[in-house]
């Protein structure tokens, strides 16, 4: 096994998503460095190798002895792809694992089960849990656990291609509440809804439900959006991307009035503020979306890196990462079948409008 000052030297399956994975690990060194590349030697990664100055394994089986780590980005078999072969793979020559979400938890248990036989580690990519407004949330959502506040209902929202770190953020707002589904909507638009019930807190989710088959992991309307009702206000996560808001509940006591005008002192709560914006820097969501991808997104990859590194000498805190994960696959497959198959759309494709006079709209008379 390594220890922990050396290198893991690191090959990338995949050249699509898989050029994250790079950056990433680029990024992540000197405790990673790549050593390779491993696809089909179409067009694309061929230039990959090339603008990486890495050697291109057109065969999973060609990568040498030495490799500690494969990020297999690569779709798994649930999805028709060859992510879970390539995975066992490299598991069984002791090579340690990151597969690209979502993964059945079939394959999942086959997957953990291969990595434990063989010394190394396995776990799944799942980088919108990285994000740093899913992080602060959760964070939060920690916070009013521990004074006492739980939430009274919960509404969320997300689509098909993000339903799996869907389920994984859910699973963390309420750990270890079962979900008990009680009706489930019909497909309306592009959209379903189910009501249900998380460790018996009400929750309703909404879930785009639509998708262009030509091109599967693009034109959702929602990545991830949370809102719990606590006691004493809502705590709302617009989107993955932020923002993170805090509404206080209306406490208006109407005593205040008594004296038939406004009075000059109000109760202590009422000089709180009305609304709290917690995401610390608005301009970190407001960026264009290309260095959304180039920073949030391998920014998030490099924390899954760091987290199988530090598994890697931690094997107690692997097998329990390894039955959460197992968790939520079993729940994601479950809530997956009842929403049923997504409406297809070969004629999907938005194209992007020109805005560039929404701000001006959004303008009230006076503010000019």
């Amino acid at each position: 096994m390594k220890n922990k000052t050396e290198t893991f030297k690191t090959v990338v399956c995949g050249t699509a998503f898989g050029i994250f994975y790079i950056e990433a690990i680029k990024r992540a060194f000197p405790d990673f460095e790549l050593a390779g590349i491993v696809a089909n030697g179409s067009e694309r990664s061929i230039k990959c190798a090339q603008n990486y100055n890495t050697r291109l394994y057109r065969s999973a089986e060609d990568i040498p002895d030495d490799i500690d780590l494969a990020c297999v980005a690569v779709r798994s078999s649930s999805l028709g792809g060859a992510g879970t072969d390539l995975s066992v793979g490299f598991l069984k020559r002791g090579i340690s694992v990151i597969l690209e979400q979502p993964v059945h938890q079939n394959d999942l248990q086959l997957c953990f089960k291969t990595a434990q036989k063989n010394g190394c580690r396995f776990m799944v990519g799942d980088l919108y849990l990285n994000m740093p407004e899913v992080r602060r949330f959760l964070n939060v959502c920690e916070y009013m656990r521990s004074i006492g506040q739980y939430p009274e209902y919960i509404t969320a929202k997300s689509s098909v291609q993000a339903f799996y770190p869907f389920v994984d953020i859910l699973g963390k707002i309420i750990p270890d509440g079962e979900v008990e589904v009680k009706s489930v909507g019909e497909q309306f638009g592009s959209f379903k809804e189910i009501m249900c019930g998380i460790g018996g807190v009400p929750l309703s989710i909404q879930y785009n439900n639509k998708m262009n088959p030509k091109d599967p992991d693009n034109y959702m309307q929602v990545l991830h959006s949370f809102c719990c009702y606590y006691p004493t206000g809502r705590l709302e996560l617009v989107d993955t991307r932020g923002p993170l808001i805090w509404y206080p509940r209306m406490n208006m006591p109407w005593s205040v009035l008594d004296e038939g005008r406004l009075p000059d002192v109000y109760p202590k709560h009422m000089y709180d503020a009305s609304v709290q914006i917690l995401t610390r820097d608005l301009s970190s969501i407001a960026k264009p979306y290309y260095k959304y991808a180039e920073d949030s997104w391998v920014d998030s990859i490099t924390r899954d890196l760091m987290e199988i590194r530090s598994l890697t000498f931690d094997r107690r805190r692997f097998i329990m990462k390894s039955q959460q994960e197992q968790k939520s696959a079993k729940l994601w497959n479950e809530l997956s079948q009842i929403f049923g198959f997504a409406a297809l759309d070969s004629s999907l494709k938005p194209e992007p409008a020109d805005l560039s006079g929404i701000f001006d709209a959004s303008i009230l008379r006076g503010e000019e």
